[in-house]
């Protein structure tokens, strides 16, 4: 009997024992190799010997042995020599090269969607209709042959609404247009319909042209007929679609600055998890135009054929990731299709990636979807991010591969809970191409290596799918924690999700501690500190000028206005270096804050995205480091450590120690844990507030 071992290989190999060689093959790092051998018995010797020298097999049903890297040219030879082994072959990789029948589906006309390498992520998923992508422009013709199969509809058979003329029809009416500020009549732009289009015409119809990703289309209408609208209908365009279950949002739109309308309602969807993707602006200046500019959107700039930003397209520290975007034909009013320009066009094609992403795992949330997408993007400026083209173009194929592995991720839990009170933990077993889901569960416990408690098993389903497992019981102790994982064997191989940890601890139902923290979450995220505190300044002015003027008796009023003004500071934070503060528990909460964690050596996450004026914290969950380690700005590599100067913190000493610093200057901060070669990176977007 033959049976097949696949190996993991890093080194271009060569057996004189054997006589295979193949250093002509220049083999990659992921390159791997199939031993045929002949006898059971040689399973044990291969397993034992891989092991000996730190090796990992997985033993799967169909026989076939698993050995993943970690080995080197002497580990090959042995097995080579083992009695019995019959054959090594390079593992050859086989594609679906899927192709879709839509007859405008050529280099011609599709260009972008070919540029962003959609054909190689179709090998993965062509999308799924539980993925919900709410379009908020002009309206969308759902009637079109090209996009109605798409089309979702809410309970009462409406595909979505339209808030300029307060009706359920968001039918596309954008008839006329502006051009350089001159009313254009009868231009026949329907600009919601071509962007619909591009994110999710229907894909292999044999009709018109392919969209990027087979999800559920939302129409949100929030321009009229010519292509205008406000901020207050954008707003509550966006919170139907975030009320109305959206996993994404895409914005052709923009205004040239923010208002507090607008920040409200990207802060509510970025609250809720929904992925927010908005166009750059056309002007061809530095300045991104809101929404795309706040911190919490992907901002699309456009590039032409050559891969260059596009001429129109707009530029500068809010830029994010590049798309297609001259010349991008797609469909129009009526069954037609036209060709229109402008990050308008190349936004769409990032909403459509983001769409792929969460069809092949669900559980993605928005920072891991954008995070993907950053990473793998095509870069086609100075190396890494840079204002000209943000990281590069979106790469569908790479954004897709990196999300599309099998896995088990708990999703839908709370932070913090009562002790000895009971909860719902909902997890998603997912991994591209429908895998078989052999079982899973979820086990928990009141220590990290004491998980001994297990939900029922789950089984024949296929991925991705969501589980729940009730009747899971906190600890009784007050300041405890209550540690979940989640367990997938998908396709006979065991996933495991990254361990929860949630607080255990009395939650005041207090009535005016919730009101507290209710009006704590609307200055600081609803209005903002510095437009509260210019607020509450101009108040007291205006009180103060009443107050003078009744005490001189005079008739006449006067009106006080107060601006709010864009600072431009420097770089610092509070502590006694002058760069940071060692604390003994949580940081104070007098500026926005996000987390770093450092749990076993690791940095997760390694690259995190702030706006100016945010405190980055740096927590050592349960790590007990080796002397000298800290975290220092610059970087560390081979040849050793960079700092810079910026920053750095005192030794990280014992677990649950933080320490912070205050970026209030946009920019890209790299750092590094000292003596241990891990990197971070923090990247500070600007915060432009307007009043």
């Amino acid at each position: 009997m033959y049976v097949s071992i696949i190996l993991a290989m890093l080194l271009i190999l060569n057996s004189s024992a054997l006589g295979f060689s193949f250093e002509e093959q220049h083999l990659s790092e992921n390159d791997r190799l199939i031993i045929v051998y002949e006898g059971d018995e040689i399973v044990d010797l291969v397993k034992n010997l891989a092991e000996s020298r730190g090796s990992e097999i997985d033993i799967l049903e169909s026989m076939q042995l698993i050995l993943w890297q970690n080995w080197d040219v002497g580990l090959r030879k042995s097995i080579a020599r083992l009695p019995g082994v019959v054959s090594i072959d390079v593992e050859t990789h086989m594609s679906m090269e899927y192709m879709p029948d839509d007859p405008y589906y050529s280099n011609i006309y599709q260009w972008g969607t070919q540029k962003i390498n959609a054909e190689e992520a179709w090998d993965f998923t062509l999308g799924s209709q539980e993925i919900i992508l709410a379009v908020l422009d002009t309206g969308i013709d759902y009637t079109h042959e090209d996009l109605h199969a798409n089309m979702w509809q809410d309970d009462d058979n409406h595909y979505g609404y339209d808030f300029w003329n307060d009706d359920s029809d968001p039918m596309d009416d954008n008839r006329h247009s502006y051009e350089n500020g001159v009313w254009k009549e009868n231009t026949y732009i329907y600009h919601g319909t071509h962007v619909a289009g591009i994110a999710a015409a229907v894909t292999d119809n044999g009709i018109g042209i392919a969209g990027i990703a087979q999800v559920k289309l939302m129409a949100v209408k929030v321009m009229n007929e010519s292509g205008e609208g406000t901020d207050a209908t954008v707003a509550q365009g966006i919170d139907y679609a975030v009320t109305n279950g959206a996993d994404i949002i895409c914005m052709s739109l923009g205004v040239d600055s923010s208002t507090l309308t607008l920040r409200r309602a990207v802060n509510y969807a970025r609250q809720n998890g929904v992925l927010l993707v908005a166009a750059a602006g056309n002007e061809g200046s530095s300045g991104v135009s809101y929404p795309a500019a706040y911190s919490s959107v992907i901002a699309v700039g456009a590039i032409d054929r050559t891969d260059s930003k596009a001429s129109f397209s707009n530029y500068g520290a809010d830029l994010e990731i590049m798309a297609p975007g001259t010349r991008i034909w797609s469909t129009r009013v009526g069954d037609a299709y036209q060709y229109l320009s402008g990050t308008s066009t190349a936004a769409p094609f990032v909403a459509g990636v983001a769409g792929l992403m969460l069809s092949v795992n669900p559980a993605l949330t928005s920072y891991d979807i954008r995070q993907a997408i950053n990473e793998t993007a095509m870069d086609i400026g100075a190396p890494g991010w840079d204002q000209s083209t943000g990281w590069g173009i979106v790469d569908a194929h790479q954004a897709v591969l990196t999300v599309a592995g099998p896995a088990a991720t708990i999703v839908d839990y709370p932070q913090a809970v009562n002790p000895n009170s009971t909860l719902t933990i909902s997890w998603v077993a997912s991994g591209a191409g429908s895998l078989a889901i052999n079982s899973t569960y979820l086990r928990w416990g009141y220590a990290a290596d004491q998980m001994t408690n297990v939900s029922g098993l789950a089984f024949g389903n296929t991925t991705p799918h969501l589980f729940e497992a009730a009747g899971i019981r906190s600890p009784p102790q007050e300041n405890s924690v209550l540690y979940l994982q989640a367990v997938a064997i998908i396709e006979g191989v065991e996933y495991t999700s990254r361990v929860v940890e949630i607080d255990v601890r009395t939650i005041t139902s207090d009535p005016l501690a919730e009101l507290i923290e209710n009006l704590k979450k609307l200055i600081t995220e609803d209005i903002g500190i510095l437009n509260f505190a210019m607020m509450i300044a101009a108040i007291i002015a205006v009180a103060t000028i009443v107050a003078t003027v009744n005490g001189r008796r005079k008739a006449a009023r006067r009106k006080f206005v107060q601006r709010a003004t864009v600072s431009s500071q420097s770089y610092h934070s509070a502590g006694q270096n002058g760069y940071g503060d060692a604390l003994s528990g949580p940081p104070p909460r007098a500026v926005p804050s996000v987390n770093v964690d450092i749990v076993d050596g690791a940095i997760d996450p390694s690259v995190i995205e702030v706006e100016e004026g945010t405190r980055v914290v740096w927590r050592n969950r349960r790590w007990a480091p080796p002397p000298g380690i800290s975290i220092v700005s610059g970087t560390i590599d081979a040849t050793g450590s960079h700092p810079d100067g910026l920053f750095s913190s005192g030794l990280m000493i014992a677990p649950g120690e933080y320490w912070s610093a205050v970026f209030n200057r946009k920019g890209f901060y790299p750092y590094y844990l000292s003596n241990i070669g891990v990197n971070g990176k923090v990247l500070v977007r600007s915060r432009y507030i307007q009043q």
